[in-house]
């Protein structure tokens, strides 16, 4: 393990004549170094002999010459400013989950990270809180914002500096504010006050033509959630008859409209063997979309009866290779904090502020308690936004831990009840930063919560990367 995680990474390392440029950085490992040039993108590693010779245990003037000659050292007497310090963050806020509809929706999706479903569901399972009269702690946290406190916390949000927000449910069109006000309205006044990216998340059922008309009047963005290109598999997810049919005639006039849309899929059991005509069916309606989101094991997707195969798993969901890019704004970002969850909160409507949508129980403040300045500058919050990689197991000991990505929700997911929050290591990588080896395994947590490295889908990575080079199935 490495003892002085601090020195990590280093910048104009030399020795006699040359040091690498400003702008190109060192970074240690457990076994193994990397150099990241935030001038080109490139991230390089280096094994322990040529780490040796960067950091002047080694001399060796024509490997330094070799790094001259591609351009990431130079002559040492050019050694500029540092350039680490303005690089360091202030944690701010930077985006926004607006969860206008918190437990409700129209459609019940079998993987549901919320738990959210019908009303009616919700009442005929004993779920809604009765009024009785009597005031007690739960119904007063039950309270939902209203209308105006929402304008407000977006008003409030907007003086913070933050210029980007979604509006999320559940459904987000089922919500109802006074004056039949709807999310629609909310996202107006977004934009009326300065808001530059506007997304409101959907499942699409709800979408008419005369609210894509204002979607488009108002310049907003849209994500619709699309299971499969098959219309009994997307409906199954959902466990809505017609779902398949509304969202993709949402789509449709999503499309006639010319409004910004992206599609997102959740990959799993059920919908894995349509994932990629699901894709190129996505494709051919020319809407942006990303790699399949594999299913994370929170809330109802906690099931293992809907996990995708791990040869899914292994194609979909892990990183089998390096394959890096680094730029001023990751590795400033991923030095000063969490890659994902720095700049971001969620606000539900009962008021509790968590850091991610799928972040559940990590409650960081109530607005219906306090103000959303005094949440965003407090201590539990900012030990989230503050936590880089140098806190999480296996990947504080890793080269590319500035390059990387990092999901807190999913790590805690795959090892519940083993790891903890800030510090599980992330699942979804193959790489071992002790042995400087690929594709073997995957990192967990074991019942005295120490890190190892799980090899049980070791044949299914091999084929899946057997299938990748054009070979065939063992």
């Amino acid at each position: 393990m490495i003892s002085e995680r601090e020195q990590a990474i280093k910048e104009f390392v030399s020795s006699g004549d040359y040091c690498l440029k400003s702008g190109v950085f060192l970074v240690g490992g457990a076994s193994r170094s990397a150099i990241y040039d935030i001038n080109t993108g490139n991230v390089y590693s280096l094994n322990k002999s040529a780490d040796k010779i960067l950091t002047e245990q080694t001399e060796d003037v024509e490997f330094w010459k070799k790094l001259a000659d591609m351009g990431l050292a130079g002559p040492s007497e050019e050694k500029g400013d540092s350039i680490l310090p303005e690089l360091l963050r202030k944690p701010s806020l930077q985006f926004v989950w607006f969860e206008v509809v918190s437990n409700d929706c129209n459609e019940s999706c079998i993987h549901c990270y919320a738990e959210c479903m019908p009303p009616t569901y919700r009442k005929a399972m004993g779920f809604t809180v009765e009024e009785d009269g009597v005031s007690n702690p739960k119904q007063e946290k039950d309270k939902k914002i209203s209308f105006e406190k929402w304008k407000q916390l977006i008003d409030e949000t907007y003086s913070l500096g933050c210029r980007r927000c979604q509006f999320i449910g559940g459904e987000p069109f089922l919500y109802r504010g006074e004056n039949s006000k709807t999310v629609l309205d909310l996202a107006e006044h977004a934009q009326s006050i300065g808001y530059e990216f506007i997304e409101i998340f959907t499942n699409g059922t709800l979408l008419t033509g005369e609210k894509v008309q204002r979607i488009k009047e108002l310049g907003l963005n849209v994500a619709v959630s699309l299971y499969s290109n098959d219309e009994k598999i997307h409906d199954s997810i959902t466990k809505t008859p017609g779902s398949f049919k509304k969202t993709k005639e949402a789509l449709m006039l999503l499309k006639e409209a010319d409004v910004p849309v992206r599609v997102e899929t959740v990959l799993m059991g059920p919908n894995e063997q349509t994932i990629e005509e699901t894709q190129k069916f996505v494709e051919e309606m020319e809407f942006s979309h990303k790699q399949p989101d594999v299913l994370r094991p929170k809330g109802r997707g906690d099931d293992p009866s809907i996990m995708p195969t791990k040869e899914t798993v292994v194609k979909y969901g892990l990183m089998l290779s390096p394959s890096f890019s680094i730029t001023r704004d990751i590795l400033s970002r991923n030095i000063s904090g969490h890659s994902c969850l720095l700049g971001k909160i969620t606000i539900t409507d009962n008021g509790d502020v968590l850091p991610c949508i799928f972040s559940r129980n990590l409650i960081v403040g109530n607005v219906q308690e306090t103000t959303i300045k005094e949440i965003v500058f407090g201590q539990k919050l900012e030990a989230v936004w503050k936590s880089t990689k140098d806190n999480v197991l296996v990947c504080q000991d890793c080269e590319y831990k500035y390059a990387c990505f990092d999901c807190r929700p999913l790590s805690e997911g795959v090892n519940q009840g083993k790891g903890e929050y800030l510090t599980a290591p992330y699942p979804r990588c193959t790489y071992n930063p002790y042995t400087g080896g690929w594709a073997k395994g995957v990192w967990g947590v074991d019942g005295k919560g120490k890190p190892y490295y799980d090899e049980t889908l070791r044949l299914e990575i091999e084929e899946v990367m057997a299938i990748e080079k054009g070979g065939e199935k063992k």
